[in-house]
């Protein structure tokens, strides 16, 4: 993978006082919706994402920039980008929801992509968007109710099908005239339509196509305006004068064509995305081939009309990639487009730029960079992210919790996951019998099972893992684990551990208590949470004070300041919602919560400040701290990984340095 293309975002506290640079770490790519290219500055282009997010170039696709958002809402699908051709700052979204009753609408910018207001349709599902080559004040829309058109550059709307229609409805893809803005078509989820009276009639036109088939996409050839390429679910159709053809050469398995292009230096050279690649035909569809590996899903492409050969591709998983040979061979070129889903984050404490993240929809799944997020590169076989609890990286390596029970550790020589941390004993063959399908027994180990794993914390000598089944020591580096008994308790449930570098210190928590141990475990004091907390789910400690402590809960974050003697919900502009996940660095604490956005407190949670900005109002499920930097690591739900530093003057000197990071 390339070096990452950085870009920085200063947030301010509100006091105006105190400022944090946001440093995007990677990994590059993720999933493209939508592409588009500026037909007076060919070689601006801009991208959308599945959450509203709009990138941009000013290269031809080569490099990237997040520029803004269209709307709020984070699962708002960026279906179509256009550009008016009179002023490249102003730019047309069409998005519809991740969820289909939730809608969409149209947005409108005025200043390139940076910020955005609404333009019309709030509440509608806008599938489809289209500008008129010849009077550009033309815009036109399908949404799952019909066809709108504005005649005055997306201030108003006006519906031109017939309200209620049976058939006209349920709108995929759209084409307008490139002579006649008054021609328009329109591709339902049933066939395709045409108005040459600007939507006073509408008549059928399938005439050649398979009954019932989903028109994903439209293009009217530039050069040949009569002539019109359909994406159905039945296959790629050519329309001459009304009259559909199916394109042969393309499997009949490629029925999902989302995008059809044309170069426009040589019309005969159609290009289509799909779901199974690139296909591509050199003679107007008379034969075509298959440009990229079949598996890959190509939502979008757009050929530039301002560099001889250069074709971009819009893909699930990949991202971005170009080509410079008429869309032959494609190279990355995910340089500063930063889209992916993190779902886990582990972060080596002896060496800062040493990060693993498990990713979402992703061919490789997990990746780790050893240099700060200049390279990454991936990990495995042997370990899917549907396995996955959570990650770790321990003194001698990665680590994960499977989700149905048990541990793996990455083998580095071998370059493979393998099951490591036999839960043995005679407490653990009682547990085993009890699960019993999962028990398993050999001649040379004794009887083991494999709990829950939900936490782990490294002390120098002894290993803890906090399990459904109680906690567990290890002696050996995870080899083996045995039962370590919370008082008279040998089975309570435990969410989460830490523990200090020589093993004396223990923090435990289990339910609605926090547990702690001075002596190794020999001896514990209980520790309850408010009822109204609804229960604790993981505990941190301030470094600079093992007095301060912060617990997350079902019902918001509560602290302590007094070693967990008393507990109070924090507040001060904290709301009382569930955190996603929490972290320390000094006295700022981060929280990131559940309804979305980065919270920050400068006074050790006293009062808390909601971070502004398009990073800082995503969802955050992972946070972490490098100990002594005031650098915090946070994992966003779409945007990769990004190092947030914080002022110096902040972070407070560690008096607890040997406290395991999350």
């Amino acid at each position: 993978m390339r070096q990452f293309f950085s870009t920085a975002l200063l947030l301010m506290f509100a006091t105006g006082a105190r400022a944090q640079t946001w440093k995007p770490l990677g990994p590059p790519g993720g999933d493209v919706h939508s592409l588009a290219m500026d037909p007076s500055h060919p070689g601006k282009f801009f991208l959308g994402t599945a959450d509203g997010h709009i990138f941009g170039s000013q290269d031809d696709g080569e490099h990237w920039a997040l520029l803004g958002r269209a709307g709020a809402r984070q699962d708002a699908v960026i279906t179509a980008i256009v550009v008016d051709p009179r002023d490249s700052k102003v730019l047309f979204a069409s998005t519809r929801m991740q969820d289909p009753a939730a809608g969409g609408g149209i947005f409108r910018s005025a200043d390139g992509g940076q910020t955005w207001r609404t333009s019309g349709l709030e509440g509608q599902a806008v599938r489809a968007l289209a500008i008129a080559p010849s009077d550009a004040d033309i815009l036109v829309a399908g949404t799952l109710d019909g066809v709108y058109r504005s005649h005055d550059d997306g201030k108003s709307w006006e519906r031109i099908s017939p309200e209620h229609h049976e058939e006209l409805r349920n709108l995929d893809s759209l084409a307008v005239d490139p002579r006649d803005p008054q021609t328009v078509y329109a591709g339902t989820f049933h066939l395709p339509w045409k108005t040459t009276d600007g939507g006073r009639t509408w008549r059928p036109v399938h005439d050649g196509m398979i009954d019932d088939s989903d028109v994903m996409s439209l293009f009217i050839d530039n050069a040949m305006p009569g002539r019109v390429y359909a994406g159905a679910c039945s296959g790629i159709y050519r329309g001459d004068a009304d009259q559909w053809q199916k394109i042969q050469g393309i499997p009949y398995g490629a029925r999902r064509t989302y995008v059809i292009t044309q170069d426009p230096q040589h019309p005969d050279s159609v290009f289509a995305a799909t779901s199974e690649g690139l296909w591509k035909t050199s003679d107007a569809g008379k034969t075509w081939h298959r440009t990229t590996p079949q598996d890959w899903v190509v939502n979008t492409v757009v050929v530039s009309s301002g560099r001889a050969g250069r074709v971009v591709i819009g893909t699930e998983q990949f991202g971005v990639l170009l080509s410079d040979d008429g869309g032959e061979h494609f190279q990355d070129a995910n340089s500063g487009f930063f889209h992916r889903q993190i779902l886990a984050l582990a972060l080596d404490p002896s060496n800062p730029g040493r990060v693993l993240a498990v990713l979402a929809n992703a061919s490789e799944p997990i990746v780790a960079t050893g240099d700060g997020g200049k390279t990454w590169m991936p990990l495995g076989p042997g370990l899917r992210t549907e396995q996955i609890l959570r990650v770790y990286a321990g003194p001698d390596g990665w680590w994960a919790s499977l989700a149905q029970g048990g541990l793996m550790r990455y083998n580095a020589q071998k370059n493979f996951w393998q099951r490591a941390g036999a839960m043995t004993g005679e407490t653990a063959a009682k547990a085993s019998l009890q699960r019993g399908p999962r028990s398993r027994k050999t001649k040379s180990s004794p009887l083991q099972f494999e709990p829950i794993v939900n936490d782990i914390a490294f002390s120098s000598a002894r290993w803890f893992a906090a399990t459904e089944n109680g906690l567990w020591e290890s002696a050996d580096q995870g080899a083996t684990w045995s039962r370590k008994p919370i008082g008279p308790l040998a089975t309570l449930p435990v969410r989460s551990v830490r523990v200090s570098s020589n093993g004396e210190r223990i923090w435990v928590v289990s339910l609605r208590s926090l547990v702690f141990s001075s002596d190794a475990g020999k001896s514990w004091s209980w520790h309850d949470l408010p009822l109204a907390a609804g229960g604790a789910l993981s505990l941190d400690l301030d470094r600079a004070d093992e007095r301060m402590m912060v617990s997350t809960a079902v019902n918001g974050l509560y602290i302590s300041r007094d070693a967990g003697k008393n507990w109070r919900q924090a507040g001060g502009g904290l709301p009382a919602v569930p955190v996603q996940s929490f972290t320390i660095s000094g006295n700022i604490f981060v929280a990131s919560m559940r309804t979305g956005g980065l919270y920050v407190s400068a006074d050790s949670g006293h009062t808390w400040t909601r971070l502004a900005g398009t990073l800082a109002d995503g969802l955050f499920p992972a946070l972490t701290t490098q100990a002594g930097t005031g650098v915090i690591f946070a994992a966003s739900a779409t945007e990769g990984l990004y190092a947030v530093q914080m002022p110096a003057s902040a972070v407070a000197a560690e008096k607890i340095p040997d406290l395991n990071p999350k």
